[in-house]
C-alpha cells in the first residue's frame, strides 16, 4: 500500500497489490454481483480502496509501465463505478424520458452519470467516460478492456472477485472474455442460421475490435474450442439486448 503521513507525502513506493479493493470485493462480491447495501453499510475498506487510488500523483503515475497502468485504470474504473451507486444508493427512478426507459434501480437513472467527475487522481478531475474514453480506450488501444470495466449492470461483464495487477493481468482479461462468451445471454451462435448472437458491447465499441481483426476474428479467438467453429465471414451478427438492471446481491 501507499502509506500517508503527514502531509498527505508518500513515504513509500505505491503498492500495486490494492490490498482495501481486494478486500471489498472479496468480502462484497459474489459471482458477479455486489451486496451494495452491506457495502455502504461497512465501508471503511472501500473509503480505503478509494483514498489509494486517489492518492496517485501525475509523477507516480507516469513512472508506472504499461500493465501496471492498465491495471490501474480498471481498477480505478470499477472503483469509481461503485463509488457513484453507493452515492446514490438506494437507486431511484428519476422523472426524465430516459428514465422511464431504463429499469427502476438501473444506473442510467443517476443524472448526468458517464459525465459528472466521480474520481480525482494523476492530478485529474475525471468522470467515468474519462477514464474510458480518453484514457483506456486512447492509451491501450485493448479491446479486451471491455470485458473487465463493469458499469454496475447485468449485461456488462460481471466483476472479478480480485483486483487487477500487472503480474496477472493478461491471464485475468482472458478469463473474463471466456466468461463472457460462454453465457448464452451474452454470447452465442446459432449454427442453422449461421448467425451470431453478440452483446451489444462489441458494436458500442467496434472501432476497438476492428483494430483487433475484427468482431469474428475476435470471438474465434478468445472461446473455446468446437463453440464458434464454424463462424466466418459470412457469418450474420444479431445484436442480442443489454440488461441495464443493477448487478446487485441482495443480503441474505
Amino acid at each position: 500500500m501507499l502509506v500517508l503521513m503527514g502531509m498527505g507525502r508518500a513515504y513509500a513506493a505505491y503498492d500495486h497489490q490494492y490490498v482495501y479493493w481486494q478486500e471489498v470485493l472479496k468480502s462484497y462480491t459474489h459471482e458477479g454481483r455486489v451486496n451494495y447495501k452491506a457495502l455502504k453499510e461497512n465501508n471503511h475498506e472501500f473509503k480505503m480502496a478509494l483514498q489509494t487510488i486517489e492518492s496517485v500523483s501525475k509523477t507516480e503515475m507516469e513512472a508506472f509501465d504499461i500493465k501496471q497502468k492498465k491495471a490501474f485504470w480498471i481498477n480505478a474504473y470499477n472503483v469509481s463505478v461503485i463509488k457513484t451507486i453507493l452515492d446514490h444508493y438506494p437507486i431511484k427512478r428519476g422523472f426524465s424520458l430516459k428514465a422511464i426507459a431504463f429499469p427502476s434501480n438501473s444506473i442510467q437513472q443517476i443524472p448526468d452519470v458517464w459525465d459528472s467527475p466521480i474520481l480525482h487522481t494523476a492530478g485529474q478531475n475525471l468522470s467515468l467516460n474519462d477514464i474510458e474514453n480518453k484514457i483506456l480506450r486512447p492509451e491501450f488501444k485493448d479491446p479486451r478492456i471491455h470485458f473487465a470495466i463493469v458499469c454496475a449492470s447485468i449485461g456488462c461483464p460481471v466483476i472479478r472477485s480480485e483486483v487487477y495487477t500487472q503480474e496477472k493481468l493478461d491471464q485475468q482479461l482472458l478469463s473474463q472474455i471466456q466468461l463472457f462468451l460462454s453465457d448464452p445471454l451474452k454470447a452465442r451462435y446459432d449454427k442453422t442460421k449461421d448467425t451470431l448472437y453478440l452483446s451489444p458491447i462489441f458494436k458500442w465499441f467496434k472501432t476497438d475490435f476492428e483494430q483487433a481483426g475484427g468482431v469474428i476474428v475476435f470471438v474465434k479467438k478468445y472461446t473455446s474450442a468446437g463453440s464458434f467453429d464454424e463462424i466466418s465471414d459470412q457469418t450474420q451478427i444479431q445484436w442480442l439486448g443489454y440488461d441495464w438492471n443493477l448487478n446487485e446481491e441482495h443480503s441474505k
